[in-house]
């Protein structure tokens, strides 16, 4: 049979995340207790599985704390934008509303946008809440699409401070968590330095037991490494191209 290849060092957090994933899986098809050294290693494998897992969903929230961040950014400032129109507007009763919504913006100050996360999150809750009383609410009904951005910011803040709520309860649980990367070395050199060779002897000498799982470890490696060559010739091109 074809000898399993090592993993490529080349490969990406996410790539060593599905082919760990996809490995577990594959030794999971069979009961594997009657041999000691690769149950170790079975097991070690589906801790690196898990803590990569977790390493990456943590990576994904600093992600969506920045995109949520820039929604509720561009949000304020639409709102900010809009009420300082109306108060050029010739109409009285319109630039009155607008100059009692606006005092209230500008008590703020649209440098809001640019305080740390969690100022940001505190001065916008004063915010809203501000907004939302009675004669403010009443300015508000007479300048259209105001309303609409009071909404579109209200929703921005709820959906950051959700995301930022997931990713503090992760950091509390898991503070010294290692960082993806680590885990992903770790994987490939646990992955190398003793599966693979493992493996490639059982096959050989205990095909019976192993030739099939040393295939299908085999595939699944050899998918991972054709995935990072494809990717690395295609940036090698888009390169030349540029």
């Amino acid at each position: 049979m074809t000898l399993i290849k090592k993993v490529s060092t080349s490969s990406r957090n996410g790539d060593i995340s599905a082919l760990l994933t996809l490995i577990v899986e594959a030794f999971a098809k069979k009961d594997w207790s009657s041999d000691a050294y690769l149950s170790s290693e079975i097991t070690t494998i589906v801790q690196h599985d898990t803590s990569l897992t977790v390493a990456l969903k943590r990576l994904q929230q600093f992600s969506q704390m920045s995109e949520k961040d820039h929604v509720r950014d561009m949000a304020i400032r639409s709102l900010f934008k809009l009420v300082e129109g109306y108060t050029y507007l010739p109409i009285e009763e319109q630039k009155e509303a607008a100059l009692v919504v606006y005092n209230v913006l500008d008590h703020y100050g649209l440098s809001i946008q640019n305080e740390d996360h969690s100022e940001e999150s505190a001065e916008l809750k004063s915010l809203l809440n501000d907004l939302n009383k009675a004669d403010i609410v009443a300015a508000i009904a007479k300048l259209q699409g105001v309303a609409d951005l009071v909404a579109a910011l209200t929703v921005a803040q709820n959906d950051f401070l959700k995301v930022a709520l997931e990713k503090a309860e992760s950091d509390g649980a898991k503070k010294d968590l290692a960082t993806a990367s680590k885990i992903k070395r770790a994987a490939i050199k646990k992955l190398n330095d003793n599966l693979v060779g493992y493996l490639n002897t059982m096959a050989k000498t205990q095909p019976d037991s192993y030739k099939v799982i040393a295939q299908t470890i085999a595939e699944l490696i050899t998918n991972n490494n054709e995935k990072v060559r494809r990717r690395r010739t295609s940036n090698e091109a888009d390169a030349e191209v540029i």
